[in-house]
């Protein structure tokens, strides 16, 4: 049986929307073809891993302290338990499904860190998971493939307390109020504000400087309608969701909207339909142009008939099942989908020659470096 990881949790403000995605994830696996793996990532950074892990009760009680502590080797496709100062292989990783949202899992480490142990990845590659985590550096993106997104005024929280007044008077002439704060690197609506007027925006900016070094203001369009869309890839084919709008009963969905008390949402989205075929063409293009893998969400703002891209996120919440499947059974083949993509991608790079004979060693000088 094929061991496949399922990666969850990890050090970040998302960690536990990230315990659900991966707990729901690694139960759907298809058992008649894998053997799922689910590999905790604590808030401490520790991998822990055992058969119980598959219960979101036991995190509840921070049951799984006396798990397995687990790793990898470099250029080793295997998990390994570690015991004190020893090692005991566990099996052969054929694919690691990545459930990580935020921090190093959605940013790009964690790919890296399989990439270097020879393990397929079900996300994205560092370029394109790290230009998605960071607005601004998505906007610029955006702005090289020809999308269209709002501008923002971008500060960086050494700067900002250094020359508060002067910042403040950037955001006042270049963008008019209200305006929204938010943490570039962050998700989930957390650290996120918005602002009427000055007093407003300096509460809203030290807010987000607490979650991140790098804050983006944006103006906020007047009453503008959110459509979500998903894709991944199949066979070496994109599959494009239908639309999804979420109904918010204020100007923006906060964290309790999205998880604690989840508003209602229009499925599939009441759009026109040559509009909605647009917003899906705009959602493949972004992915293959800036070179995405696995599932990602975009999420747009409708102002009329114009369209936005508000942001990309490279590991979505319950990997976006809900915009693909009826039910948990259609959500399992999404699953190997993605995994055996995964697999596919891992053998198309394989491909590729990492060495290169330059015989530039024997003929450097052997007093080099003494």
């Amino acid at each position: 049986m094929k061991n496949v990881a399922v990666f969850f949790g990890g050090v970040s403000c998302e960690h536990d929307v990230s315990v659900i995605t991966g707990v729901m994830t690694v139960n759907a696996i298809d058992k008649t073809k894998y053997n799922p793996i689910p590999i905790y990532v604590t808030k401490d950074g520790e991998w822990k891993t055992d058969e119980k892990l598959k219960d979101l009760s036991i995190y509840k009680t921070n049951g799984y302290k006396n798990f397995k502590t687990v790793t990898l080797l470099s250029g080793d496709n295997s998990l390994y338990q570690v015991q004190k100062s020893k090692i005991k292989k566990i099996g052969e990783i054929y694919s690691a499904v990545n459930c990580m949202h935020g921090g190093w899992g959605e940013e790009g480490g964690l790919y890296c860190a399989l990439k270097n142990s020879k393990i397929p990845c079900t996300s994205s590659s560092l370029f394109s998971s790290s230009l998605a985590m960071d607005k601004e550096f998505t906007k610029f993106a955006l702005s090289g493939i020809g999308v269209k997104f709002l501008p923002c005024v971008k500060l960086d929280r050494g700067n900002y307390y250094l020359r508060k007044e002067t910042a403040l008077k950037l955001i006042e002439k270049r963008l008019e109020y209200p305006v929204i704060i938010k943490p570039a690197n962050l998700g989930s609506s957390i650290g996120i504000k918005v602002a009427k007027d000055k007093t407003e925006l300096e509460k809203g900016l030290n807010l987000a400087f607490i979650f991140d070094k790098k804050v983006i203001i944006e103006s906020v369009l007047h009453s503008p309608r959110e459509i979500n869309c998903a894709v991944y890839k199949r066979g070496g084919e994109l599959i494009v969701s239908n639309l999804e709008e979420p109904i918010k009963d204020t100007e923006l969905l906060t964290f309790e909207d999205k998880y604690l008390a989840p508003k209602q949402k229009v499925f599939p989205a009441e759009v026109d339909e040559e509009l909605g075929e647009e917003i899906k063409n705009i959602s493949a293009i972004v992915y293959r142009k800036l070179g995405f893998s696995g599932v990602i969400r975009i999420d747009f703002l409708l102002n009329g008939n114009e369209i936005f891209v508000n942001e990309i996120n490279a590991v979505p919440g319950s990997l976006a099942y809900y915009l693909f499947c009826k039910d948990t059974e259609e959500f399992s083949s999404m699953v190997t989908d993605i995994i055996e993509e995964s697999v596919d991608e891992w053998k198309d790079l394989s491909q590729n020659k990492k060495t290169f004979d330059s015989k530039v060693l024997n003929l450097s000088s052997s007093k080099i470096g003494k």
